[in-house]
């Protein structure tokens, strides 16, 4: 498969906004009962991560071009290409939070204005991204699919990380880590189910979707995604019971076990849903 480049960088770059949109959440429920000490030892691991995955994504991205020095030319047709947005925004991102993840780092301070900023950068970010695949000639990307499939993906990995980061670690007081640990959980299954729920509009887009001089490929699009059948229903059977192995123990304060083999099988859901994705066209 050719796409592996593009199936990195996507899902880096979204597990990295889910994880800084996930550590926007923490500071603004439980920030305040946190000291200033207390807040940088929960934020910065996170925040590491969260810089080193969207820095390989974009490392990988540049895998995917013929001649990856010539990657700046891409940035010309801003005002036309959903591409040239895409790395912008992208670079924004990482410029954001990587300058958010030094100021703890090195200055001690965590500052919610430029982690949030940095997480709307991200969540454009994906927009554009989505934008690439929606505008294209293959006629199973031209769908809200798309972007339900990249949003769905950054709420999933993201509520994984903060339900690992947060909800499961000790030193944060009770209320807060059941506060953590049920919205985390409330995003994984609302992101799954309305993932799961929006196949059926997809499903009859592709039945009867018709190709135009514009939509060219592929020529037979339910053809083509049943031939990846197999592969596509046992993605979102390992989703849902990831999904539900993370939450059932939320309540109690987190079992280790469960939430690192349920965090396991949402990764893998996540990897496989992706390649799908890819090999529809």
């Amino acid at each position: 498969m050719e796409e592996w480049p593009l199936i990195i960088f996507t899902l880096l770059v979204q597990g990295s906004v889910g994880l800084t949109l996930a550590t926007s959440l923490f500071l603004l429920a439980g920030g305040k009962a946190l000291a200033g000490a207390e807040q940088r030892r929960f934020v910065l691991p996170p925040l590491l991560m969260a810089v080193i995955a969207a820095a390989c994504g974009l490392i990988a991205s540049t895998l995917h071009l013929g001649y990856p020095l010539n990657a700046f030319h891409a940035l010309r047709h801003v005002e036309s290409s959903w591409l040239s947005r895409e790395i912008i925004f992208a670079s924004l991102y990482l410029a954001a939070i990587g300058f958010t993840t030094l100021l703890v780092l090195f200055f001690r301070k965590v500052s919610k204005t430029l982690l949030l900023a940095s997480a709307v950068l991200g969540l454009v970010d994906i927009y554009c991204m989505g934008a690439i695949y929606v505008h294209s000639s293959v006629i199973t990307w031209t769908h809200i699919n798309t972007w339900m499939m990249f949003y769905g993906a950054t709420l999933s990995l993201g509520a994984t990380a903060g339900l690992g980061f947060f909800a499961a670690r000790r030193g944060i007081n009770d209320a807060i880590t059941q506060k953590v640990a049920l919205c985390a959980a409330a995003v994984l299954i609302a992101s799954a189910l309305s993932r799961v729920l929006e196949q059926m509009a997809y499903f009859s887009y592709l039945a009867k979707a018709e190709l135009s001089e514009v939509v060219t490929f592929p020529h037979q699009p339910l053809e083509a995604f049943e031939q990846l059948h197999s592969g596509y229903l046992a993605a979102w059977v390992v989703l849902i019971a990831g999904v539900v192995i993370q939450s059932l123990p939320v309540r109690s304060r987190g079992n280790k076990t469960f939430l690192v083999l349920g965090a396991l099988m949402v990764i893998a859901a996540e990897i496989l849903l992706r390649v799908v994705f890819f090999s529809l066209n």
